[in-house]
């Protein structure tokens, strides 16, 4: 599935939804970031069959030298089209790390 993601968000066949935008703005990256995030390396870390969607673990760059983890939900009903549903970047209390899920505020 990893693979076709890419190749959609590659080919410009991606909508950025409007939960993503709102952590954009809040937490300061770009649709630029988002992409790179799911164009470069990276691994789904959870999926969620019955709505199609997963959850993609993928980093980006804030400058040339500091690197953040960046968390990106794709739903991939749409054989022609990924929908970025939201995008965020892993904090605590929610995460433990990048990978682990932590409690609820």
């Amino acid at each position: 599935m990893l693979a076709t993601i890419k190749k959609l968000v590659n080919e410009g066949h991606y909508r950025i939804k409007i939960h993503a935008v709102r952590h954009m703005i809040e937490e300061g990256f770009s649709e630029k970031d988002i992409i790179a995030a799911i164009l470069g390396e990276n691994r789904m870390i959870e999926m969620y069959d019955e709505d199609k969607r997963c959850l993609i673990l993928g980093h980006f760059l804030w400058d040339d030298k500091i690197k953040s983890a960046i968390h990106v939900v794709c739903d991939y009903s749409n054989k022609k089209l990924i929908d970025i549903v939201t995008a965020y970047i892993p904090q605590r209390p929610w995460w433990m790390s990048p990978t682990q899920r932590g409690g609820k505020p």
